[in-house]
């Protein structure tokens, strides 16, 4: 029997994840598995698949993926220092953020984990893994390398695959695929096998790891990479009609900090609930450095490390009534008061917390970009619920709202408009709260003692939603765009679902859309900061302060001035992929760099 390397280091302490009692990864500490006869023992087998997802536990950088490369260069979110080469689009392979190096060493991980995993399964007898247990471990070892692949492949275009039993060490020089569609091939074969063997439940009902759904859902969209439409059209079918998954009635439950494995979960990687985190117990938290707390993204207004600032072309994006903007955004706001001939600003309240959460409470935050290097002062507010130094939250990869719009685009390409623009209006008609009505997200055991949902936000009469076509035909043509009208509807729908989630910047990149979405959402205005929408003037300040146009204008003018984003830069499509870090090609000399860099 091969031994197993001690690449399997389980550092598996307090990563209890509950689901219907049972805990995924609470398993006993090892500092390292002993190579010698590991795998003659159920229980070490086990704990080798546990090695693989403890994978997705990043440590030094919060997440991989990270949703900075997810959403800043679709300008939506928006960045200040080290990591404004993001929102420039000026970044090159040797980028200040280290965010393309980051997202390479840890898709590595795992699928080197992965594969050290699969080859020592396949010398496991039936006495002590019946054969069918060991089909599911194979399976979800598959589908975890190929969700590696996949989001190395989207940031990277192909790159170099080591399969069952290599890694770098077996295997240090290895050449890319000869084509993206070859890529493809390989991640939508391990998915397809996992979708194969795998169930609609998590295995032994374990939250948290890989089921039928993640599997068919990524299959999809592999497919669709390879514009394979009506395959992936099916795929997505099985999971609406099999699945048992549905839309969370409330846009505001999906990230709550103590709802793991909802109703719309298709794959997330899942924390505990750690209620009272502080530093003292860092270390017994795994998810400590993960950094999807309250501290991380709440305002520099209220200390946060690295608030996520929206831009003001995204808020005013959202119709009347959609609640999306409620439970994602708040900022500050002025308007022009009849009565008096002033300016009136005032911030919002954070829906989730006390009032002295509000934007602008203090007077140095009573603008429309913060001081600090000229960030909207607009804040998402998908990780900042609580007050708490650490709050864990089960992150979203993929959620049934995406299998919506996946499916929608798959049925817009294959000739099924109607049920294309169907599946947009189910979305919307959550997003307009209507499947609030007569929910109780503290009844269902979706909140809990430390996380009471303010149930004052929830609506109390179904509401007429405005038809999609409609409006998007107006916002088509109002903005510019020569797109489809069901392209346009597709991708502002995505744009208001999934702000700092991880899908928006790689489908525009996917569909060939990213300069038509920087032309009509962000146009080059010199850098000017303002626009007067009487004069269709463009206001560029003189330095560092992005608000002195407006300070320094009347009222009068003020009234129709309104804060946008600074563009000086043209777009370049070499940045529809981003750069292989220089460390690998230097260590892999068969990996050529993307073109352009």
């Amino acid at each position: 029997m091969k031994k197993i390397t001690h690449y399997f280091i389980l550092l598996a302490v307090s990563l209890g994840i509950v689901s219907c009692g049972t805990k995924f990864l609470d398993v006993d500490y090892y500092t390292i598995v002993n190579p010698e006869g590991v795998y003659e023992d159920s229980s070490n087998v086990f704990l080798g698949l546990v090695g693989v997802y403890h994978a997705l536990y990043a440590s030094g950088e919060y997440l991989v993926p990270h949703p900075a490369v997810f959403n800043l260069p679709t300008l939506d979110m928006q960045a200040d220092g080290w990591d404004a080469e993001m929102i420039n689009h000026s970044w090159t392979n040797e980028a200040r953020s280290g965010f393309f190096r980051t997202q390479w060493e840890r898709g590595y991980v795992q699928v080197n984990r992965a594969n050290l995993f699969l080859r020592d399964l396949e010398n496991v007898s039936d006495d002590v893994v019946p054969e069918a247990q060991r089909r599911i471990y194979e399976a979800e070892a598959r589908a975890l390398r190929a969700e590696a692949y996949y989001y190395l492949t989207i940031n990277y275009s192909r790159v170099p695959m080591l399969m069952t039993g290599e890694t770098y060490e077996t295997s240090p020089e290895k050449a890319r695929p000869e084509s993206d569609e070859d890529a493809w091939s390989l991640i939508e074969e391990d998915f397809a096998f996992a979708a194969s063997v795998l169930d609609w439940k998590p295995a032994e009902n374990m939250s948290g790891r890989f089921t039928k759904a993640a599997a068919l859902a990524y299959q999809g969209k592999a497919n669709m990479y390879m514009g394979n439409f009506d395959k992936a059209k099916g795929l997505y079918k099985q999971i609406i009609d099999g699945s048992g998954k549905k839309l969370n009635p409330v846009h505001g439950m999906l990230h709550w900090q103590s709802n793991p494995d909802s109703e719309e979960t298709i794959w997330e990687v899942s924390y505990p609930e750690y209620p009272n985190m502080s530093w003292g117990i860092w270390r017994y938290a795994l998810n400590g450095d993960n950094k999807f707390f309250s501290a991380q993204t709440r305002p520099d207004e209220y200390g946060g490390w690295g608030d996520a600032s929206v831009s003001f072309e995204h808020v005013r994006s959202y119709e009347p009534g959609d609640k999306r903007l409620l439970y994602n955004i708040v900022g500050w706001h002025e308007k022009y008061e009849e009565a008096t001939g002033k300016m009136v600003g005032w911030g919002d309240k954070n829906p989730y917390m006390s009032s002295r959460n509000q934007i602008g409470a203090t007077a140095k935050y009573q603008k429309f970009f913060q001081e600090r290097e000229g960030m909207p002062n607009n804040h998402s507010i998908k990780w900042w619920k609580d007050n708490n130094e650490f709050s864990s939250f089960s992150v979203q990869l993929y959620r049934y709202t995406a299998v919506l719009l996946d499916y929608a685009e798959c049925c817009f390409r294959t000739g099924d408009a109607a049920t294309g623009w169907e599946m947009i209006k189910q979305v919307r008609n959550r997003a307009w709260g209507n499947l609030e009505v007569n929910y109780d997200p503290n009844v269902t055991n979706k909140a809990s003692d430390h996380y009471v949902f303010p149930t004052e936000l929830l609506n109390e009469d179904v509401v007429a939603v405005p038809d999609a076509q409609q409006f998007y035909t107006q916002y088509k043509a109002d903005k510019g765009y020569t797109s489809d009208l069901w392209i346009v509807a597709l991708m502002q729908e995505r744009r208001k679902e999934f702000l700092q989630e991880f899908s928006l910047w790689f489908d525009l990149t996917r569909m060939g859309l990213v300069e038509e979405w920087l032309n009509c959402e962000y146009p080059k205005n010199g850098g000017a900061t303002f626009y007067n929408t009487q004069t269709k003037k463009y206001y560029i300040p003189s330095g560092n302060d992005y608000n002195e146009p407006y300070t320094q204008a009347p009222d009068a003018e003020k009234r129709y001035m309104i804060p946008i984003t600074k563009r000086d830069w043209d777009w370049n499509p070499i940045h529809s992929v981003y750069p292989i870090p220089q460390s690998e090609l230097t260590a892999n000399p068969l990996c050529e760099q993307n073109p352009g860099y």
